[in-house]
C-alpha cells in the first residue's frame, strides 16, 4: 500500500513539475504581433493570392510595407490590385495617396 502511494506522489509532482515547466517556457517565448489597422484593413481588399508579383515573398508582406511606407504602392504594385478598380480605390482611400497604374 505504501508502495503504490509513493509512487503516485512520484508521478503528481513529475506532472506538477513538468506543468510549470510549461507555463514557464510559453510566457518566455515571444509573442505574435498584433497587425495595425491599416494592414488589417489593405488584407481585406487584397487578393491574397501570395504570387509574389509585387515583390515581396506574400500578400501581408505586401501590406505591411505598403502600411507603414505608401510610396512602396507606387512602385511595387500588385497586378491584381491595379486590375480591379474599386479595389485600387479602397487602397488609395486607405493609403491617402494616389497610385498610377500605368507605372
Amino acid at each position: 500500500m505504501t508502495n503504490r502511494l509513493t509512487i503516485i506522489l512520484i508521478f503528481a509532482a513529475i506532472a506538477l513539475f513538468l506543468g510549470i515547466l510549461i507555463v514557464v517556457t510559453s510566457s518566455l517565448l515571444p509573442k505574435k504581433k498584433e497587425k495595425s489597422k491599416k494592414v488589417q484593413d489593405i488584407l481585406k481588399i487584397i487578393p491574397n493570392k501570395n504570387c509574389g508579383a509585387c515583390g515581396y515573398t506574400n500578400c501581408e508582406k505586401y501590406a505591411e510595407a505598403i502600411a507603414e511606407n505608401p510610396e512602396v504602392a507606387l512602385k511595387d504594385k500588385c497586378p491584381f490590385m491595379m486590375s480591379d478598380k474599386e479595389k485600387l480605390s479602397e487602397l488609395e482611400k486607405i493609403l491617402g495617396v494616389k497610385i498610377n497604374k500605368n507605372k
